[in-house]
């Protein structure tokens, strides 16, 4: 699957909250320019490029027809150094997407500014809170689209996909599993409470992308989930799909064991943990 490279700008939804920022003159001008993107491992390490200004309920419309909101934090990012972004997806039916200035997402913010990162809190398409409804090869291509056109330009400090149940079975299954040219050098993902591919074909790692950083953490206790599409294990999918990516030739495709069940992960702290793995 391929995803288009125009770029697009982005503009505010229905809801309306208070915005994170307030942006100078300055940083209005430039957060006005569009990025057109290049392809992986030859995106810009410009220290000049486009600096994007914080803000919640931002949509950005795809060249095929999605729609994806999104918040943006980027309080704390120094565009004069190696920057980079954090991508996170949560759990299907989870609300914390809804709550872009709770003590959850400004966690998560801070965690990547401490890297300087600035974190994009996706929602799932069409306020559905499930990142298996609808056409989902259609959602992973435009939000290939929005990560490669619209975010950061300076990438030499990598970006990380990171994603909770729901949110990691979608990066298995549809965004990183036909490939991962698309993310610059120095990036990886952490599919955290489940990432499983079940079976569907992985496309072989390329020299480009054979040493991005893939870590599935799941809980010891986390083995029988009760879904809403019948019993599910995080255990097994995670442990399947490492096995999988790494007979695809990802080479640094992992899985750590933390304890608790599907609902005790500090995610937090594990998106903390991989992004201090990404800067090694």
């Amino acid at each position: 699957m391929t995803s288009p490279r125009s770029a697009l700008a982005t503009t505010p939804v229905r809801r309306v909250r208070t915005p994170l920022l307030r942006a100078g003159a300055g940083l209005l001008a430039v957060a006005a320019l569009a990025l057109t993107a290049t392809p992986a491992h030859a995106v810009s390490t410009s220290s000049t490029g486009w600096h994007p200004v914080s803000g919640t309920d931002r949509t950005f419309r795809a060249d095929n027809g999605i729609a994806l909101t999104y918040h943006y934090y980027a309080d704390g990012v120094d565009w004069d150094r190696p920057a980079g972004a954090v991508f996170y997806f949560d759990g299907d039916g989870t609300a914390r997407a809804e709550q872009p200035e709770g003590r959850f997402a400004t966690r998560l913010a801070e965690v990547a500014a401490e890297t300087n990162r600035a974190f994009v809190f996706v929602e799932a398409p069409n306020g559905t809170r499930s990142w298996r409804a609808g056409d989902t090869a259609a959602t992973a291509a435009a939000v290939r689209q929005f990560a490669t056109t619209n975010i950061t330009p300076t990438t030499d400090a990598g970006v990380l996909m990171a994603g909770y149940s729901g949110g990691a079975e979608f990066l298995s299954r549809s965004l990183l599993r036909e490939g991962m040219d698309w993310l610059p050098a120095g990036s990886g993902a952490a599919l955290i409470g489940g990432g499983g591919t079940y079976g569907q074909p992985i496309a072989e790692a390329t020299p480009a992308t054979d040493d991005l950083d893939l870590t599935w953490v799941v809980g010891d206790r986390d083995g029988a989930y009760a879904s809403d599409s019948g019993s599910w294990s995080a255990l097994d999918a995670a442990a399947q799909a490492e096995t999988e990516y790494r007979e695809a030739g990802y080479d640094q495709a992992q899985r750590i064991t933390t304890a608790g069940a599907h609902t005790d992960y500090d995610i937090p702290g594990i998106v903390a943990e991989r992004l201090a793995e990404l800067g090694r």
